[in-house]
């Protein structure tokens, strides 16, 4: 299915029931405006805003600065007859306004307020000293708005000649929707060990059928969302919507299930909570429910996902069929029993921890009699050279693989390592 398509069905509820709103913030002439966002390595981001006006606009009154959104560059504006996307213009109803949508390598999330500050001290004290620990939450303060606001700065006009004057009032957005991530069901899971319950997130193939057996991959979230609303795993970063991309699935039909963990999972410390037990717990229900491929299960994670999923593997090493382990560290001395596994890490130059401790296993490896590909990329290169560069990896036909990103920092590590199909790929193949 092809994005204009994608669009088209996501916005026909939105604009299919939408009754006209009068909002002292808005134009009376605007009946509805939607932000349509889409989820990339630095996290959720605004890519359209579409308006929809009482009359017919005039194409050629629009112009990339007929509108202006703070912080964010204007790539197209136009008019249109249905709620999407087009190549070009022509008149109608809608005001398409599109926005310059690239990952930015340096990207932070927005700083804690003064409130969120105090209740992060109060949590330290708490705990017994600053730093994270597992079984604590951080209280999910990474923040990844799917809203927009817009202010129309020129003056347009509507088919029949009427003059649409500039205005200072922004035009705020009265409905929100997020490709791939809206595909995604909000469930939750109460844990046979402790009764706690594990919100997730669960993705099924469009033309999920029964009769057929899927892999699954488990996407496991860093510490910055620990607590937050259960979909924030969506929005944080492209680690769980890269698999339910329409592209990924063409190549790799997959179930995707990615928790929201009230708490941190593990820390720096090497501490972990009970809630990894809770996720085995629910992979082994999901494989109840749905027809999921037991040989083809596989795990990922950033952080402190990455580093859950490490524990994982070493506590249920029957499990997964593979591992994708991004910006993410653990014990050294520990991890001798994962060369049996298929894995394949990723780090930044950057990200000094997790870069020297995953190197020093990868040598405890190579010590061992294992052969592992190793191989440094530039982060800043196109999407398919970095595939190109994966293909050569896979070529070497290891089951360990370690990937050095020059430069960089903790962060920047997943903006990069998702979505490269070649990698992607390695990991389907792999079977238990």
């Amino acid at each position: 299915m092809d994005r204009k398509t994608i669009l088209m069905l996501v916005l026909a509820g939105s604009f299919g029931f939408m009754q006209a709103k009068n909002n002292s913030n808005n134009d009376a002439s605007v009946q509805s405006a939607t932000a349509i966002s889409k989820v990339l390595g630095d996290g959720r981001k605004v890519a359209t805003v579409i308006l929809e006006y009482d009359a017919p606009i005039r194409n050629s009154s629009l112009s990339t600065d007929s509108y202006r959104m703070e912080g964010r560059e204007i790539s197209k504006i136009y008019a249109n007859t249905s709620p999407e996307t087009a190549a070009a213009g022509t008149d109608g109803p809608y005001v398409v306004i599109e926005l310059k949508t690239d990952v930015n390598l340096n990207f932070q999330p927005k700083q804690p307020t003064p409130a969120e500050q105090a209740k992060k001290k109060e949590r330290d004290r708490m705990q017994g000293g600053p730093g994270l620990r597992a079984g604590w939450s951080t209280g999910g303060n990474d923040s990844y708005p799917g809203n927009a606001e817009v202010v129309q700065v020129k003056e347009i006009r509507t088919v029949a000649g009427e003059k649409l004057p500039a205005s200072d009032e922004p035009i705020e957005s009265t409905a929100e929707k997020c490709l791939v991530a809206d595909d995604f069901q909000q469930l939750e899971f109460v844990s046979p060990y402790t009764g706690q319950t594990l919100p997730y997130n669960l993705y099924l193939p469009e033309d999920y059928d029964a009769t057929k057996k899927y892999p699954l991959v488990l996407f496991i979230h860093d510490a910055g969302v620990a607590s937050g609303p259960v979909t924030q795993t969506l929005y944080q970063g492209n680690g769980a919507t890269s698999w339910a991309e329409p592209e990924a699935q063409a190549r790799h039909q997959c179930i995707v299930v990615a928790p929201e963990y009230p708490v941190i999972t593990v820390d720096d410390d090497w501490n972990y909570s009970h809630h990894l037990d809770a996720t085995v717990a629910l992979l082994k229900d999901l494989q109840e429910r749905y027809s999921i491929d037991a040989s083809r299960i596989y795990t990922t994670g950033q952080s402190m996902g990455c580093m859950s999923s490490i524990v994982l593997m070493l506590k249920e090493p029957q499990l997964f069929a593979g591992a994708l382990l991004v910006a993410g560290k653990w014990n050294p001395q520990l991890m001798g029993p994962l060369a049996k596994q298929n894995i394949w890490i990723i780090s930044c130059e950057g990200d000094a921890s997790s870069n020297s401790l995953q190197g020093e296993a990868v040598e405890l490896w190579r010590k061992e009699g294992s052969q592992v590909s190793e191989a440094t990329w530039d982060m800043t290169a196109p999407r398919e050279e970095l595939s190109a560069a994966a293909d050569r990896m896979r070529a070497e036909g290891n089951h360990l693989l370690f990937t050095h990103l020059t430069g960089g920092n903790h962060r920047a590590t997943w903006f990069v390592a998702y979505g490269i199909p070649s990698v992607q790929d390695w990991l389907f193949e792999q079977r238990r």
